[in-house]
């Protein structure tokens, strides 16, 4: 069975929603877009919508449209964290539910409900290296058998650092927010050029009120 990266899917998903709402004209205006920018983000969208289809086909599933697959969704996912972090610091965006939901635009504490941040001790264990691809599955400490999140948590938050196989092994303070994933089991992309390098992991479980305690950092290859 071939080895689709749930990760990857879900924001192909992610995009056919995002980006036509971002081109909406009457978001253009409101978020204050350039004509410059809009292109930017239609020229992305049109590169992912030419690489996406020759991932998902069977017949062109390879490391070739993994790799360009992989690079997109690197580059693309930088793009639009910057992209959402700058409409949420924007004091001139009153930002709406619909921003939220369909630009999956996390709340800050402060404009929340008295939610208390999850207490769960999380852990990571690494379950398998595909081509560019790891499958990863976050453990709560107390209850290690289950699939499920812990009462409380909304999502995990993804901890990584790729770096050389031989340089030493990393601090938590250097690794870098990756992604967030809302069911305990998960995959991170990797791009050619990581090949050959150790991927350093961490997760804690997270909600609207803050994050819960660090996991311990754990090692996997990318191969």
């Amino acid at each position: 069975m071939i080895n689709y990266s749930k990760t990857i899917v879900m924001y192909d998903i992610y995009l056919e929603f995002a980006v036509p709402y971002l081109l909406d004209p009457t978001n253009v205006s409101r978020f204050g877009f350039s004509i410059e920018f809009t292109g930017n983000i239609t020229a992305r969208k049109n590169i992912w919508s030419t690489d996406m289809p020759k991932y998902l086909d069977p017949r062109t599933y390879g490391k070739l449209s993994i790799a360009r697959v992989n690079a997109n969704y690197k580059s693309d996912k930088s793009f639009y964290d910057s992209l959402i972090q700058s409409l949420k610091n924007n004091p001139a965006i009153v930002l709406t539910e619909d921003d939220y939901l369909i630009l999956d635009i996390h709340k800050d504490a402060t404009t929340k409900t008295k939610k208390k941040k999850p207490t769960a001790e999380a852990g990571v264990i690494f379950k398998a290296a595909h081509t560019l691809d790891n499958d990863y599955k976050a453990i709560d400490m107390a209850n290690i058998e289950s699939n499920a999140k812990p009462a409380g948590t909304s999502r995990v938050k993804i901890y990584l650092l790729v770096q050389a196989a031989d340089a030493p092994p990393p601090t938590i303070d250097k690794l870098v927010l990756e992604m967030s994933s809302g069911t305990m089991a998960f995959d991170i992309p990797f791009t050619e050029d990581q090949i050959g390098m150790i991927a350093y992991v961490a997760v804690c479980f997270s909600n609207d009120a803050g994050d819960g305690p660090m996991s311990a950092i754990i090692a996997s290859p990318i191969i």
